[in-house]
């Protein structure tokens, strides 16, 4: 064999050892590229997961801060009642166990038995009579009934992930 087909021989060789590299090269690429993908998939998946569930607990978070504004705004409400002229009469005269709500007419609070809607929240207010020991102590049962002290109840309740979520707190308001 002379030198030019040496030289042939060895081009051709060497031409299909390159193919044969550059295309297991590829193949090697095209695993690398999914193998990536699946892990940034993995990753971004989780990520998001994450993001929702922050979403959500802040969401829960709000929610309960603005109960909480309501049963404080519900309280200096039925104070402000309890202070205007004749409110007393009024907070004395509503009926045990009832469930009102607190109504703002743009000036002064009453009391109304018919449903009031904050955006999502509906804040209740129930009232009962207050008894008392010998010693002036209040007590849930026996003793004698203070008229001038009424319990009241708030409630400040809403719709939350398909269930009902409520706060409430409890007020003794006395005859000032």
């Amino acid at each position: 064999m002379g030198q030019r087909e040496q030289s042939l021989l060895h081009y051709l060789v060497a031409s299909h050892e390159t193919n044969m590299s550059s295309h297991y090269t590829k193949g090697f690429f095209l695993i690398e590229v999914v193998i990536v993908a699946s892990v940034i998939a993995t990753v971004l998946m989780y990520l998001l997961g994450s993001i929702q569930n922050s979403v959500e607990v802040s969401q829960r978070s709000l929610e309960r801060t603005q109960a909480a504004y309501l049963l404080e705004e519900g309280a200096e409400a039925i104070k402000s009642i309890r202070n205007a002229t004749g409110g007393w009469t009024i907070l004395n005269a509503a009926a045990n166990g009832v469930t009102q709500y607190l109504s703002w007419n743009g000036s002064v609070w009453s009391l109304t038995t018919t449903p009031q809607m904050v955006d999502i929240f509906t804040r209740t207010v129930v009232f009962s009579s207050v008894n008392r020991d010998a010693a002036s102590d209040i007590v849930s049962s026996g003793g004698t009934l203070d008229t001038r002290t009424r319990k009241a109840v708030i409630t400040v309740s809403w719709l939350a992930q398909s269930t009902t979520k409520s706060e409430s707190v409890t007020l003794y308001l006395t005859d000032i």
